[in-house]
């Protein structure tokens, strides 16, 4: 048995988890209850695709955080415009 540390970010923050030798990120994923979150180990994100064949080495450093997406029609200016673009950014028609 080795450790990591995992950081959930939204979530408890940092610790220390035990793992098994040659544990796969799905199985962490599982264990943990990480279900739809991006992981990120040492720095390197892995695609959810690959979590069946990614092996965690001991002492690693894994964020687990919560993917924010963002609303394309009232987002950021696409016109290269300082406003914003999101609703109440602009001043009221007539002033």
């Amino acid at each position: 048995m080795s450790t990591l540390t995992l950081i959930v970010i939204p979530g408890p923050g940092a610790r220390t988890v035990q793992m098994s030798d040659s544990m796969t990120v799905e199985q962490l994923v599982v264990a943990e209850n990480l279900h739809g979150r991006d992981i990120i180990i040492n720095g390197s994100g892995v695609p959810s695709s690959d979590y069946s064949t990614t092996t965690i080495s001991p002492n690693s450093e894994i964020f687990a955080t919560g993917t924010v997406k963002g609303n394309v029609k009232n987002g950021p200016s696409q016109t290269g415009r300082p406003s914003g673009g999101g609703r109440g950014n602009n001043s009221p028609r007539g002033k």
